[in-house]
């Protein structure tokens, strides 16, 4: 009987027995109530002795999570070390083995860095892990020539500082998961060489009562964990497609600035109720953490809070609402692995924030501190990153008229997003042995704050018409109902349906029930680019004499050429602040 045996159940009985005679008779029959209370009491003997001898025969049923998958798999719990609580873990135990992490380093490279030849085979057969292995050659020289990286990702700002992304067909090879070495990565300076024996995480401010000082053997070993895959993407994701409009203050992110990994690491809430902070009492209160990197002062002055002056140099820092940080359905983490691997330096080693459904720029790496304390932070690059101005709001007029700390104008869950990942840039496909056949349209897509893709739809007539493709659906949402990763998509497109068309749109739509919009929208920092992702299809005649399709995406990342966007006629003619010119120039 679950957790209630029957002699529990008996005991409202023999009681009402006594309390009827006592009705009837208008007094205590002590008597009575005695022999109620030793027949319970034998009843209960009894039970417990069956109990004994032969068990339970009902146990409870281990919770299982739903997801879009033929048999919904059980969230199992592995066995913890001892005297460590284990968290809901998603991870292997639902999706396979963490994908491989092969890093591979090139000693030179051509065509605008799109190839490389890799560096010696010695290396790569006697590297134990990826820290083993040497260093780019782009990075000889460099404050990070320590650092080994994947030749294959896509430098946007030079040599340094590394800010980098996969090209979209080594995303669209793996999918779900994504290999640590493919993995975006945003770094605003110099990487910090940590120690994992030496570095501490402080958390103190003036709201909590029990300062902790926490090495990263305590952290890991002392607080219970927690595993679930997080896709974390820059809001500067498609930025070229904007400064091909016009040219904004970041650099050109291409379409790739997104990834898929699975984080292992220790609930924040865990933390800070081990350093007393009040869990009733949270309005307007904020959780603010800072890393150990030092960077320029974005601002280029000390700033408008006078107890809290910025200096030449600044750490980067962002805040959470306190009651965001408590919710346990936000799973918000401090992370210390990624596919079963210590964080890549590239990546926060040795511990970063982890925050499902944000944007990939609140998410702290070689975070060092938390402070509780009574209002947002106030930390440089709070304000000046991640904001989505008005599309009139130029770099002079934000500066003059104090839009960087207008906050509504911030930046925090991940918007809604997709584009197309298959056919690639300039594929082509033969139009006579396939004009009977169909072809794949596939690629990804992405919702925030916890909300679920619901479909992918594509169109060959310009929004005149929609298909709906099919999404594969991999996560297992959490406990709350909450899916933190993008989908992949695919559908299958009659050949024949391209002729006479000239280009192909994908749009995705989420439990909000709002889709893409369907232009783009200039905006200062370029963030937040989510308009329907268009490929273009020609019909063109290759040296053989063969008729055939090619697919132009619209940009390709950092200084490589290509892309219809960046030519003039085929650019937009308004994105937000009036008809727009363009110069052959441009």
């Amino acid at each position: 009987m679950g957790e209630k045996d029957a002699s529990t159940l008996l005991l409202p009985f023999f009681f009402s027995v006594a309390y009827v005679h006592m009705k009837d008779t208008h007094d205590i029959d002590w008597k009575g109530a005695s022999l109620c209370l030793g027949l319970f009491l034998v009843a209960k003997i009894c039970a417990d002795l069956y109990v004994w001898r032969f068990g339970r025969k009902n146990k409870e049923k281990p919770e299982t999570m739903a997801r879009s998958l033929p048999e919904p798999p059980a969230v199992t719990k592995p066995p913890a070390k001892k005297g460590v609580e284990t968290r809901s873990v998603r991870a292997e135990n639902i999706y396979g083995k963490y994908p491989k992490n092969t890093m591979a380093p090139w000693k030179n490279s051509r065509n605008e860095g799109r190839e490389g030849d890799l560096i010696e085979e010695k290396f790569l057969a006697t590297a134990k892990n990826f820290m083993d292995m040497p260093c780019d050659f782009r990075d000889v020289g460099t404050p990070d020539d320590w650092i080994p990286r994947d030749g294959r990702m896509v430098r946007l700002t030079g040599r340094h500082p590394f800010n980098s992304e996969p090209p979209v067909k080594e995303l669209d090879k793996t999918r779900f998961l994504t290999p640590g070495n493919l993995h975006i990565i945003r770094n605003h300076g110099t990487v910090p060489k940590l120690d994992w024996e030496t570095h501490k995480l402080h958390i103190s401010g003036p709201l909590v009562t029990n300062e902790l000082e926490l090495s990263m053997d305590e952290l890991t070993k002392t607080f219970p964990t927690t595993e679930f895959p997080v896709t974390i993407s820059c809001c500067g994701n498609r930025r070229k497609e904007i400064n091909m409009i016009r040219q904004t203050i970041g650099f050109n992110w291409g379409n790739g600035a997104c990834g898929n990994m699975i984080y292992k690491g220790v609930l924040l809430r865990d933390l800070l109720e081990r350093a007393g902070v009040d869990t009733t009492n949270v309005t307007g209160k904020h959780v603010e953490f800072i890393g150990t990197d030092d960077l320029g002062n974005k601002c280029g002055g000390p700033g408008p809070f006078p107890d809290e002056p910025w200096g030449e140099k600044v750490k980067y820092g962002t805040s959470l609402p306190l009651a965001k940080c408590l919710d346990a359905a936000d799973e918000v983490m401090i992370a210390f692995q990624a596919n079963g691997e210590r964080l890549h330096p590239d990546r926060g080693y040795p511990i970063r924030l982890v925050i499902p459904g944000y944007i990939g720029g609140r998410m702290i790496k070689w975070l060092a501190k938390i402070n509780v304390i009574h209002h947002e932070s106030h930390n440089c690059y709070h304000y000046w990153d991640n904001k989505y101005l008005p599309p009139q709001v130029t770099s002079e007029i934000a500066a003059k008229d104090g839009w960087w700390y207008k906050q509504e104008y911030i930046i925090n869950e991940l918007g809604l997003n997709s584009l197309i990942t298959r056919p690639s840039h300039n594929e082509t496909l033969s139009i006579g042995e396939n004009v009977g056949k169909t072809m794949e349209i596939g690629g990804y897509a992405h919702s925030g704050g916890g909300r679920k893709v619901t479909r992918i739809e594509v169109s060959v007539d310009e929004g005149a018409t929609w298909d709906l493709a099919e999404i594969i659906r991999q996560e297992a949402p959490n406990p709350y109902g909450k899916y933190w990763c993008w989908v992949w998509w695919s559908f299958q497109l009659p050949v024949i349906d391209l002729f006479g068309k000239s280009e192909i749109w994908c749009r995705a739509w989420d439990t909000s029930n709002s889709p893409q919009p369907e232009k783009p929208v200039w905006t200062l920092m370029g963030q937040s680019s989510n308009h329907i992702f268009r490929v273009k299809v020609h019909k063109d005649q290759v040296s053989t004499g063969e008729h055939v399709f090619r697919f132009e995406y619209p940009t390709q990342p950092g200084q490589q050429s290509g892309g219809w966007a960046t030519r003039v006629a085929d650019k937009v003619k308004s994105a937000g602040y009036g008809p727009i010119q363009f110069s052959e120039e441009e």
